[in-house]
């Protein structure tokens, strides 16, 4: 797990491994190779990619094969047309996230705050949900055809609750 070093601390060390190996290459170079290690084009690129004044801050994150696991960062994410299918989420505050043509099928949702969520547009078909607290949750405008709560179908609830009103 990488926690202390930032890029160009790497590079120092690097530089700093390959010198004691008499391999001698300029900051640059290094920051060049600690680039190609992120799989980016050069310095430039992962340094547009972090952010200038990220490269001296530690790296709050591990790579370990195809995954990329974060650690108590702090850091606001822009994810943009990426894949992360089977990726978990543990202890992570996602308070005021932004989610907007996710696929949520096949998420699992456990001992989650979901206190201020506001949910529009969004296909939860075939979804589960146990132990949630619904306490001032509105749905407004939703297909309900399968939908059971406590194994009762909702369009029998708000059909009873119809009549109930009427008589």
């Amino acid at each position: 797990m990488l926690k202390t070093l930032g890029i160009k601390g790497m590079a120092k060390a690097l530089r700093q491994a390959l010198s004691d190996r008499n391999v001698e290459l300029s900051h640059s170079d290094c920051l060049e190779l600690i680039a190609k290690q992120f799989n980016v084009k050069d310095w430039n690129a992962l340094s547009a990619a972090i952010g200038q004044d990220a490269a001296d801050k530690p790296l709050l994150f591990s790579v370990v094969g195809d995954e990329i696991k974060l650690h108590r960062t702090t850091q606001r994410l822009d994810v943009n047309d990426t894949d992360l299918s089977e990726s978990r989420f543990n202890d992570a505050n996602l308070s005021g996230t932004w989610f907007n043509q996710i696929n949520f099928s096949g998420a699992k949702f456990n001992d989650s705050n979901m206190t201020g969520w506001h949910v529009n547009d969004v296909n939860m078909s075939g979804s589960q949900f146990q132990n949630i607290n619904l306490s001032g949750v509105t749905f407004s405008n939703c297909r309900i055809p399968g939908v059971t709560i406590d194994g009762i179908p909702l369009e029998e609830i708000i059909a009873a609750h119809k009549k109930s009103q009427v008589d």
